[in-house]
């Protein structure tokens, strides 16, 4: 009974070791930075294409927002691109801005190539059609086409 008694209060006193070592701490971290230089990389090349796209969905949605307000009014709405100042502003044949953007904002170098002003009327079609081209410093060009039936897209 003895013997019982002291292996069940002696543990198994052999040495074993715990934890990480300094080489496999300093692997793992190598691995972590090559993964993170690779992707941050990666990413600086999606960056602007990424905000043309977004600078492009924006005038769209801005084109998109003329045209509801002139049908849900029933009166007039103007849209307008200036590439001077970079922005796009919706607003009232008075001149009273609804909603105003600046592309300089996205960053990348977006900005406006050409200007465009029309207007939307109470049945939803554009007054004059026009082409809004948009580049950044990637040399990138994405347009946005207004056509005179009121519809808008992207090239």
């Amino acid at each position: 009974m003895n013997t019982k008694t002291q292996s069940l209060n002696h543990r198994n006193t052999t040495s074993q070791p715990k934890g990480f070592s300094l080489i496999e701490v300093l692997v793992v971290v190598a691995v972590i930075g090559i993964l993170a230089g690779i992707s941050g990389t990666a990413l600086m090349k999606w960056l602007p294409q990424a905000n043309l796209k977004r600078a492009a969905r924006t005038i769209v949605s801005m084109c998109q927002d003329a045209r509801v307000e002139a049908i849900k009014r029933n009166q007039q709405i103007n849209f307008s691109c200036s590439n001077a100042t970079n922005t796009c502003v919706v607003s009232f044949t008075n001149g009273t801005t609804l909603r105003q953007f600046d592309l300089s904002i996205i960053g990348s170098g977006v900005r406006l190539s050409n200007s465009l002003n029309t207007s939307f009327t109470s049945r939803g079609r554009a007054l004059t059609a026009g082409t809004i081209p948009i580049t950044n410093n990637a040399a990138s060009t994405l347009s946005v086409t207004v056509r005179t039936s009121g519809s808008i897209i992207t090239n």
